[in-house]
């Protein structure tokens, strides 16, 4: 005879375990599906933010280097600008020169044709050099570099002449100690030779000498002795002085 509450027993037991086989079964994919989106969301916030920014970089870093394309400096930067013109003769062995130029380039001195030196100019353009000067005749001019290597057209060329000799002085009239003479000659000539373009001063008058260094004044003179005192300044400023006494009667 057949024993219907057996067959259910045995049943319901096979379904629970079949039940539990299935929640376990679950429970382990679901794991799985949440690592997965785990590692998934790891994985791509790495590429995101890691691998695509450095593969950029380095896309654009072989571009730089390798194309045709890429703009390169070819402008010449600006000619340097001095503050102030040069003085034509100087006493002093160097010379103090300050000027403007394209910010961080460097300046270039030639003299005589020869590179002197080189200075870098500051953020601001400013520049400043103390130059050595020789003996006679100096021939300077300038010329920037900038970053790219770019040079810039040179200035004019200044003439410095370095000078340290005292300038000559020859008072041709009147002689030292002479003795002159009559009411008609009381406005004396007074003339004589130094180096050209120096200037005189002869008391509290001045005189300027030519091209060829002759100078010549009258000069008006009190009875009895009169002393003349003249003082010779060249161009660098070099300076020679002498005095004389003349003697007038009426």
């Amino acid at each position: 005879m057949f024993n219907s509450r057996r067959y259910s027993s045995i049943y319901d037991k096979k379904t629970l375990a079949t039940s539990r086989l299935a929640k376990r079964e679950k429970s382990q994919i679901e794991k799985q599906t949440f690592s997965y989106i785990f590692f998934g969301i790891v994985i791509l916030l790495f590429f995101i933010f890691f691998l695509v920014p450095n593969l950029i970089k380095l896309f654009f870093a072989v571009i730089d280097k390798e194309s045709p394309f890429v703009e390169k400096d070819t402008v010449p930067p600006q000619v340097p600008i001095l503050s102030a013109n040069p003085v034509e003769a100087t006493y002093s062995a160097t010379l103090n020169l300050k000027g403007f130029a394209e910010p961080k380039s460097k300046i270039v001195f030639l003299l005589n044709a020869a590179k002197s030196a080189e200075v870098q100019a500051g953020e601001d353009g400013q520049f400043e050099y103390e130059l050595s000067l020789a003996d006679g005749a100096n021939e300077l001019s300038l010329f920037g570099v900038d970053e790219a290597g770019n040079e810039s057209l040179k200035t004019k060329t200044y003439l410095i002449a370095k000078d340290s000799e005292a300038p000559s002085l020859e008072v041709e009239e009147p002689k030292d100690g002479s003795v002159i003479e009559l009411k008609k000659n009381r406005t004396t000539l007074i003339k004589g030779k130094t180096e050209p373009f120096a200037k005189i001063m002869m008391n509290d008058r001045l005189l300027l000498a030519d091209k060829d260094g002759n100078f010549s004044t009258n000069y008006y003179l009190a009875e009895g002795k009169n002393e003349l005192k003249f003082i010779v300044t060249d161009k660098a400023t070099n300076k020679t002085e002498r005095t004389i006494e003349v003697e007038f009667r009426l």
